[in-house]
């Protein structure tokens, strides 16, 4: 694996607070052209509506307690591959440390929140120059070790590559080779956006889990920055690939997370409906 480059701590601190807006859902991208903007129905989604709010108050009220997890069988020893997010995410929360210790990430705190850097991790695909993390994340927040050993399970993970700043084609072969390797399929939708204002391109993909595990949504966000001047240095492309959980998918208020499994419904059908 390459060498990992110091950066700034200025620097880091953009870089998380990124892939922490991705895997909350803070950091939505801007909805495909002719989208609109809408509310959470009662009707028909009113029973999803209530789960929310319950996981809502679940979160606020008994905060730091360990809840009764589901259990998805998975064997902490048939994961080999820092790629295989799904499957790290249906594990029991007391072996998700330990698992990603072994497989070459060490936890770091950091701002906003937490992460586990790259030491020793096997990640091929990560382009010459970057480096990788993986975040886990409960209602927004960090989950730290302890709260895992304690029973918590992260309602997300996700894996932020930050890159030297790469071309379209480039980064769509990046894209291509995570998402192969976190075995990504169901894309559902697919949004791109320039941002001329920031010279920014961003693009968002968004897919189903397959059926077994704790995932239910995939998402993979992707965005180039290209700095002028002495800032230059720092110019990127960010690829983050984040799996979602039910409940991960409420907490973040992200609607096209919600939209895509049928519990947000856009005010133009709303309309339609009378």
């Amino acid at each position: 694996m390459p060498q990992q480059p110091r950066f700034a701590p200025i620097a880091w601190c953009v870089v998380l607070a990124f892939a922490c807006a991705a895997i909350a859902g803070c950091g939505a991208a801007p909805r495909e052209s002719g989208g609109a903007d809408g509310s959470i129905s009662p009707e028909p989604f009113g029973g999803q509506v209530r789960d929310r709010e319950d996981a809502h108050r679940e979160t606020e009220g008994d905060r730091g307690k360990a809840v009764a997890q589901p259990a998805y069988g998975v064997d902490p020893a048939s994961i080999a591959s820092a790629y295989d997010l799904g499957t790290i995410l249906s594990l029991d929360p007391a072996e998700v440390p330990a698992t990603l210790e072994r497989l070459g990430f060490e936890y770091e705190m950091g701002v906003p929140t937490g992460a586990w850097k790259s030491v020793s991790a096997d990640t091929p695909l990560s382009p010459v120059g970057s480096t990788t993390r993986l975040h886990t994340s409960v209602g927004g927040g960090e989950t730290t070790p302890d709260l895992m050993l304690e029973g918590r399970r992260p309602q997300a993970i996700s894996m932020s590559v930050t890159a030297p700043l790469a071309s379209e084609d480039e980064a769509e072969a990046v894209c291509a080779s995570l998402l192969e390797a976190a075995g990504c399929e169901n894309e559902l939708s697919r949004t791109v956006v320039d941002n001329y204002r920031f010279d920014r391109h961003e693009v968002t993909r968004i897919g189903t889990c397959p059926e077994g595990g704790a995932g239910v949504l995939w998402r993979l966000d992707v965005w180039s920055q290209r700095l002028e001047g002495e800032s230059s240095s720092y110019s990127s492309t960010t690829y983050s690939l984040a799996f979602y959980t039910r409940d991960g998918v409420l907490s973040s208020g992200d609607t096209s997370l919600m939209e895509a499994i049928g519990i947000y419904e856009p005010a133009t059908a709303a309309s339609a409906q009378g």
